[in-house]
């Protein structure tokens, strides 16, 4: 059979191809590369999916053209970055049942709240009764809240409202900010004894640090981790920026520069911060979940490095591209469960609510007893 030659269209498509893989090969590199020494990959990471989604058009094309060897050299790219690939994308996850199938399940749950108001908004007490609303359907036993706000009276003392709501008095609030009469916060609300509680503290007034509770569950010792990792903090000028990009406006060199550090300066501070919480994380003698705002992609090192030996919910049992992330950008998932190997993830399931800048995560839970 005579070989085909190669058209000037085919040529073309292979520098777009190589490209695309250099690219996609790059964002793998950059969770195993730690952004204080390669900040370039950093960026890689955080364009992941892009990439991963150029090189299955690439595929099509090489199938439609019937070109074998360069589809075949394209597959070996696409999933030479397996971890990173299944903890972007997953395909065969459970999304688990309305109520827990079994009793003995833990339903673990973590929502970052926005402060209870709407992206961008001022607080509205319909708004805070439908994330309220949403908690109580999903019924979870333990629950991290990132951003928590709370009155210390009146209709928005959140605290109050959530123990009668979970029926539960064991809950630990750290204030990152407080006032006279509120406070802003992590928080974590548990329906097993909580027996012991810290902090890990990232830096001073930056709103960003990790609590801890460690909880009794029928006999079964288990340590909850509660985590906000460092944001980018844009501004409202950042994002009407990505807006006018997004709209194809040509882009202000000086805004792209503020962005670029933005991003930069967030990279190197959550992979300071994943060094603390892996520290303290060794020194936990029992099994441990990790729940949080990691504020970061599947693809990216602070991700990668967190959950490293331990059981991501969503590699486990996530669906889709796992968007948890309700704002502009980075608009993926950034919020994450992960557990102890001890521990197994029964589903997995992201609530579309769009009430919060990010949509809640659930899974369920089976520890495994410690009893004789």
């Amino acid at each position: 059979m005579k070989k085909k030659k190669l058209t000037l269209l085919d040529k073309l498509m292979i520098l777009v191809a190589i490209a695309m893989a250099v690219g996609l090969i790059c964002g793998v590199l950059a969770g195993k590369n730690d952004p204080r020494q390669h900040i370039v990959l950093a960026f890689f990471g955080l364009a992941y999916p892009f990439f991963l989604l150029a090189n299955f058009i690439v595929l099509f094309w090489w199938v439609i053209r019937s070109r074998w060897i360069f589809s075949l050299a394209t597959l070996v790219v696409i999933f030479s970055g397996w971890s990173t690939l299944i903890a972007t994308f997953g395909l065969f996850g459970n999304i688990g049942d309305h109520q827990k199938e079994e009793a003995e399940l833990v339903r673990m749950m973590t929502y970052n709240v926005h402060n209870f108001k709407p992206y961008g908004d001022k607080n509205t007490i319909e708004v805070k009764e439908k994330m309220l609303n949403v908690v109580k359907e999903q019924n979870p036993d333990v629950i991290c809240f990132q951003e928590f706000y709370t009155r210390f009276k009146g209709p928005y003392d959140t605290v109050d409202s959530l123990m009668k709501l979970l029926n539960t008095s064991y809950y630990y609030f750290q204030p990152t900010m407080r006032s006279r009469t509120e406070a802003i916060g992590l928080a974590i609300f548990s329906k097993h004894p909580i027996e012991d509680r810290g902090n890990i503290v990232f830096e001073p007034g930056s709103g960003n640090e990790s609590i801890y509770v460690d909880l009794n569950i029928k006999g079964n010792p288990l340590r909850i981790y509660n985590v906000h990792l460092q944001s980018i903090s844009f501004e409202k000028e950042d994002y009407t920026y990505i807006d006018k990009v997004k709209e194809m406006d040509a882009p202000k060199v000086g805004s792209s520069k503020r962005i670029a550090k933005m991003l930069r300066e967030a990279f190197k501070k959550r992979s300071a911060q994943v060094d603390l919480m892996k520290a303290h994380m060794k020194t936990c003698k029992t099994p441990y979940l990790i729940a949080g705002d990691f504020n970061d992609t599947p693809a990216s090192y602070a991700v990668t490095k967190m959950t490293d030996s331990l059981n991501n919910a969503f590699v486990k049992q996530g669906r889709g591209l796992g968007r948890t992330y309700n704002g502009k950008f980075p608009n993926f998932q950034i919020d994450y469960i992960a557990t102890t190997p001890d521990i197994e993830i029964t589903n997995y399931h992201i609530i579309e609510a769009k009430l919060s800048d990010h949509f809640p995560v659930r899974s369920d839970l089976r520890l495994k007893s410690s009893k004789p």
